[in-house]
């Protein structure tokens, strides 16, 4: 009990003066190395295959995106085109154009 009462005392004359703080930095940076390595360790293939996986999933967002912007675009021009001609040729099917032609 007398060790915890010698820690507590040290331990408030630090906190009171502000030096606590950067002495436990200090220690948890220096308990925090080998959990820092392994961690890298762990996630440098984690960020490499996130990284590819973002790479063809943009890919294939952007194949989708033009797909998509080509439809729109035959939608908005291409469509109506197409009505015209279909009414047009519907009105005069059934007519001769030769007889158009001479009258």
């Amino acid at each position: 009990m007398q060790t915890l009462g010698w820690i507590l005392l040290i331990g408030g004359i630090l906190l009171a003066t502000g030096l606590l703080g950067p002495i436990l930095g200090v220690i948890f940076a220096i308990l925090a190395l080998p959990l820092a390595l392994v961690l890298g360790v762990i996630a440098l293939p984690v960020a490499i295959v996130v990284g590819v996986l973002g790479l063809v999933l943009g890919l294939i967002g952007a194949l989708v995106g033009g797909v998509f912007s080509l439809l729109g675009f035959l939608l908005h021009w291409a469509l109506p085109i197409a009505v015209i001609v279909l009414g047009i040729w519907l009105l005069t099917r059934g007519r001769d154009t030769r007889k158009l032609l001479r009258s």
